[in-house]
């Protein structure tokens, strides 16, 4: 699409352009944690016993944008010794945003206030209460991806033996 001389899309009609280019935005929006409710709520509902079958099915679109929010967040799910460098990876991005907030005069989006958050602490929260739970979810939906989650109580363990400084005295500028 960028470059003319590739025409990857040019056999598209109209309609199927159109069609394609919905698909991809959905798909790159499904990746916006503002959203994270929104999938976590229609999962729920979707996974309850309680829900009849026939509003339990899933559209394919729905489940590309459970997918690509799972690759997304899926630091977490990597052995420790790579997932702790993703962490620190993640909070420096948090943190420089906080620093551009705080030097614009904008109020600070608390997760990205270095003074006020830790590293470690952010990724235990964001285990237990964000993204532990919305894993549960999928695997209801989807048993076979069961065994992909085991790795999210190992690591979460392992943070219970680190502090910021630990973390940062292990991995120093090697991340």
């Amino acid at each position: 699409m960028l470059h003319s001389e590739i025409q990857l899309l040019s056999e598209f009609t109209n309609a199927q352009y159109i069609a394609f280019r919905a698909v991809v935005l959905n798909n790159i929006l499904a990746t916006d944690m503002a959203r994270h409710g929104e999938y976590t709520t229609k999962l729920k509902r979707l996974t309850d016993p309680n829900t009849p079958p026939d509003d339990r099915k899933m559209d394919k679109q729905f489940e590309m944008e459970i997918i690509i929010k799972c690759a997304d967040t899926s630091n977490v799910l990597k052995p420790f010794d790579i997932a702790k460098k993703w962490a620190m990876r993640v909070t420096d991005e948090f943190f420089l945003q906080g620093d551009k907030e705080k030097a614009s005069g904008m109020p600070l989006t608390p997760m990205c206030d270095r003074t006020s958050q830790g590293r470690v602490a952010l990724q235990k929260g964001f285990v237990d209460f964000v993204i532990g739970p919305y894993y549960k979810l999928v695997a209801a939906a989807f048993p076979n991806l069961t065994p992909v989650f085991s790795l999210l109580t190992d690591n979460r363990k392992a943070w219970n033996n680190y502090d910021d400084k630990t973390l940062a005295d292990e991995l120093g500028d090697m991340y």
